[in-house]
């Protein structure tokens, strides 16, 4: 679908490219993920970051796989951070913000590992069970 848009202001849509391309996402595809997330964020002042984190995810699981698999993924703050292709950047993006909770997943990989791969604050280095 083409779509025109006016009357946006051009610094605030230089920033936006600027951000998808850090992010490693087409420009359709930044803008498809904003959509989503507007759509997705009644985020209530109730809601946790680890709900807005959790169903963020659930709402772009599929798309995400489709585009991304094998790619790491960092979500905080309900919003997507970024899409990595080194699980060394993401981590590096992860410390850099912060947060309390967030999700790091390698993208169609974790599933199956899913109950080994949720951090809460302090250290988020992945152990091995056989690593302790």
């Amino acid at each position: 679908m083409t779509l025109v848009i006016k009357k946006i202001d051009p610094e605030k849509v230089r920033l936006f490219k600027a951000e998808a391309v850090k992010r490693g996402l087409l420009l359709h595809q930044a803008i498809e993920e904003a959509i989503t997330l507007w759509l997705n964020t009644s985020r209530s002042a109730a809601e946790t970051d680890f709900e807005a984190n959790n169903r963020l995810y659930e709402a772009m699981k599929e798309e995400l796989r489709k585009k991304h698999r094998g790619e790491f993924a960092v979500i905080a703050e309900g919003r997507l951070v970024g899409i990595y292709h080194e699980k060394k950047e993401a981590l590096e993006a992860l410390r850099s913000l912060g947060v309390n909770h967030a999700i790091l997943t390698q993208i169609g990989v974790d599933e199956e590992r899913r109950s080994e791969l949720e951090w809460w604050g302090g250290s988020i280095e992945l152990q091995n069970a056989q690593d302790t």
